[in-house]
């Protein structure tokens, strides 16, 4: 490979010399060597002896100048034979011994020349293997040093550190650059360069991928782009000349990952260059080990960054329900959020009584910056609630969030006009991005929650996860409204009478003589039921529902710590935050349903576990496949190597599924999945998917259409529909591991046109045959021999259906298989 990158002009400018010197050298030696056996015309040895001599004069300047050396020396040798030995018998005539002498001088030019240019020749071809079989080791060995620090690297900044390090130099470039493609696919960001000035790259940080550029056509096409010199680069791309630095041979290879093209990678070499095969299949390896290494660093950072993110969120929610005190809760919680989420972090709250809102907390991770924020907010004009300018008082208005990705220009300078504090602030800070937030309990809105960035943009992903923090800072200040209340008027029954909590006042002996509407649509206990009677008479796991929550003392009220528990009501199960206040008069407890927090809790928890689960699974299969390929330290068998490319393709493949229930489940819960219904025939439809099924089922699976002759033309979107089935068969397939029959079965009449699929698997408890259907749902793994899935087929398929007019139901008995019913409109 460096003999192939060596340089055009250098190979030129030294042949020249090289085949004077090495011609000289045979004309000295054709020459040379015959006029030394002539001197010995000077003695009397016989004519034999010069006659050899000569022999061996014209196989010396074969072996120096090949046959043209050694025919030279024979004319060079021939006449001073003739002239100074032969003669001595004869020189008139060329007797017997003189022809065979002339004989054996040619024979001998021509049979050393053909014997030494064939060991000539079989001596380069064992030099040409050798240096091949060095190019390859060489090429093994440079790509094994990418792939171990590829290896190694865990983020997306060390997988780029490792490729512009380790990269460049297997490639043997003296720079490298890497660029990603938008999210839009429109565009080729600059991620990386390394080796290249600066002023040439600003002007290329971002361009379009259709662009007449050399990255961009091999992001383009998937294929690479080789460019021998800068002449060549010019004149195939025209736009870049006088706007890049000069150079010589340039490589682009497209960053293709699992998932499609990712971006592109770039190679600049000192010299012009000859790329070979062989060159140019190590430098798409390299692209591909980049783009592989890439995408895995990716999507380990985004397991990563939400974990965090759910970590934060539970040390958040646990600072929250560790203490009443609001003021200082609220400080922390700001602290918090600084700097992971935001640069400032800001806590604005409604007084009701004047309609003003006023800033209670803010945070910064510089102490000194924050005490300048702190002062500037004392000479900071009043905000009322009323304000049509002010982003909080709007927000805590409308109870509305607001999202500001780039600040506008605009909305700062209407501030400077309107606050000159505000035109000083502008001087100390930049203000990119913005998050404010309601903090809202049940209908009220008492407050918001601002976070402010200086340098980046706040990302969705933060604006989901202000809006979780809100949420919990809302239910702490709550909280602690109601702990300040009980602790200054605990029977404040006419105030309490309204507050969305439930709110249970006991006296001293333990009997109840509060009890308001929340707290009997918690507990499903009329207030006529519970007050004069002790708790523990109306509701039956009231001992349960107090035990963990540790009472305030009015002399010691730090001590409260609210607690949330779960409880069975007549409704159904809730999970219940409760506080406790002593009093002298006795304890009161305020109730709050936390239901729908801990069932999105949950859902989030169980989102994650089953998306790590499921997607590392073909993720940890086709990472090993394709390493075992990649492998030159052993031999793999062909049919070896077929099933390793089988596996890679069917985790893929799954992988993709996997991706695409995630999306479409998501689509569904936000309303932008259209369904176009329109009259579809199932029997074709049915008949089409079967087929398809039958060649994936097991041997054990039967899978029968059954019709009653009636038309079954519905009222439906046919993809949709389609999906629906696949779904459905799948699952009786999968939850039929002892094998049977799996029926598909098509009937229509009264307007309706019904679909059944039935199996005779596991089926499915009646306790839990409503929730299947639910989002992230799945069985307990006891009961279906450890048979899993993602928990999204069945609430996309019930989803779909009930988009098209129609239902999905089940019916079922443990041992007896079950059958999944799907009624639609008739056409």
């Amino acid at each position: 490979m460096i003999a192939d990158a060596a340089p055009h002009g250098h190979a030129k400018a030294g042949r020249w010399p090289h085949l004077r010197l090495r011609w000289g050298l045979v004309v000295v030696v054709a020459l040379g060597a015959p006029a030394l056996v002539t001197l010995l015309a000077l003695t009397s040895v016989r004519t034999v002896v010069p006659g050899l001599l000569y022999v061996v004069a014209i196989i010396l300047a074969t072996a120096v100048g090949g046959r043209v050396g050694g025919l030279i020396a024979v004319v060079a040798s021939a006449f001073p034979f003739f002239y100074f030995f032969a003669s001595r018998y004869d020189r008139n005539e060329l007797n017997a011994e003189g022809a065979t002498a002339l004989i054996v001088f040619v024979v001998a030019a021509l049979f050393g020349s053909e014997v030494l240019g064939r060991e000539r020749a079989a001596r380069e071809r064992a030099e040409l293997a050798v240096r091949q079989s060095a190019s390859a080791l060489d090429a093994a060995a440079r790509l094994q040093y990418v792939a171990d620090a590829l290896s190694t690297a865990h983020t997306p900044q060390e997988v780029l550190d490792a490729v512009l390090t380790e990269g460049v130099r297997a490639a043997e470039a003296r720079g490298g650059l890497i660029a990603t493609v938008s999210d839009d696919g429109e565009w080729l960001e600059v991620i990386a360069s390394r080796g290249y000035d600066m002023k040439y790259i600003e002007p290329f940080l971002r361009f379009p991928v259709n662009g007449n550029f050399p990255l961009s056509e091999a992001v383009r096409t998937g294929e690479g782009v080789f460019i021998g010199s800068e002449a060549e680069r010019d004149a195939r791309y025209p736009e870049l000349i006088g706007r890049s630095q000069p150079g010589h041979g340039l490589v682009c290879v497209p960053l293709v990952g699992e998932r499609g093209t990712i971006g592109g990678l770039v190679f600049s070499f000192p010299t012009d260059q000859e790329f070979s095969p062989e060159r140019r299949a190590l430098k798409i390896a390299l692209g591909r080990q980049a783009a592989l290494a890439l995408e895995r660093a990716r999507f380990s950072a985004a397991e990563r960054t939400l974990r965090e993110r759910l970590s934060f969120l539970g040390e958040a929610t646990a600072l929250l329900t560790s203490s009443l005190e609001l003021d200082r809760t609220l400080e922390r919680l700001t602290e918090l959020a600084v700097p992971l989420l935001a640069d400032w972090c800001t806590i604005s709250m409604l007084v009701e009584e004047t309609g003003e809102i006023e800033q209670v907390v803010v945070a910064h991770q510089d102490p000194e910056r924050k005490r300048w924020a702190e002062e500037m907010r004392e000479g900071s004009r009043t905000i009322r609630i009323d304000d049509e300018f002010d982003l909080t008082a709007r927000v805590v208005r409308t109870a509305e969030p607001v999202f500001l990705r780039e600040i506008p220009q605009e909305l700062l300078d209407e501030a400077v006009r309107r606050d000159p504090n505000a035109a000083r602030a502008l001087k100390e800070i930049s203000l990119r991005s913005a998050i404010t937030v309601p903090l809202v309990s049940g209908e009220r809105t008492f407050g918001a929650l601002t976070l402010v960035s200086e340098t980046r943009e706040l990302q969705d992903s933060e604006f989901e996860l202000a809006q979780e923090l809100a949420a919990r800072a809302a239910i702490a200040v709550e909280n602690a409204r109601l702990y300040r209340e009980a602790e200054r008027r605990a029977e404040a029954a006419l105030a309490l009478a309204h507050v969305g909590d439930g709110v249970v006042l006991l006296d001293r002996d333990g009997r109840v003589r509060f009890w308001n509407s929340a707290a009997a649509a918690i507990t499903g206990i009329p207030e006529g039921d519970a007050v004069g009677r002790h708790p523990a008479e109306v509701v039956p796991k009231w001992e349960e529902l107090t035990r963990l929550a540790e009472l305030a003392d009015a002399a010691a009220p730090e001590r409260a710590r609210p607690v949330t528990v779960p409880v069975e009501t007549a409704s159904g199960d809730r999970w219940v935050a409760v506080t406790g206040v002593a009093f002298d008069e006795g304890v009161v407890y305020a109730l709050r349903d936390v239901s729908d927090e801990e069932a999105l809790e949950r859902a989030r928890s169980d989102f994650v576990a089953t998306a790590s689960h499921e997607l590392r699974t073909p993720l940890a299969a086709v990472y090993g496949a394709a390493r075992t390929l990649r492998r030159t330290d052993i031999e793999i068998p062909e049919e070896q190597r077929d099933r390793f490319l089988e596996i890679i393709v069917s985790e893929t493949e799954r992988l993709t599924a996997i991706v695409s229930q995630i999306l479409l489940a998501g689509q569904l819960e936000e309303g932008r999945v259209d369904v176009t219904p329109s009259a579809t025939d199932l029997a074709p439809l049915a008949e089409s998917v079967l087929e398809s099924a039958r060649l994936r089922a097991p041997d054990e699976i039967e899978l029968r259409l059954e019709q009653n002759g009636d038309r079954t033309v519905a009222l439906a979107d046919e993809d949709k529909l389609r999906q629906v089935l696949v779904n459905l068969l799948d699952n009786a397939i999968k939850y039929s591991p002892d094998g049977g029959d799996v029926t598909v079965e098509l009937n229509g009449g009264q307007g309706r046109v019904r679909l059944a699929v039935r199996d005779r698997g596991l089926g499915i408890p009646p306790g839990e045959q409503e929730r299947i259907f639910e989002k992230f749902y799945r069985l307990d793994p006891a009961l279906t021999r450890g048979v899993g899935g993602s928990g999204l087929g069945l609430f996309i398929s019930r989803e779909l259906v009930s988009r098209m007019g129609g239902s999905l139901t089940v019916r079922s008995q443990p041992g007896e298989g079950a059958a999944f019913v799907v009624d639609l409109p008739a056409a």
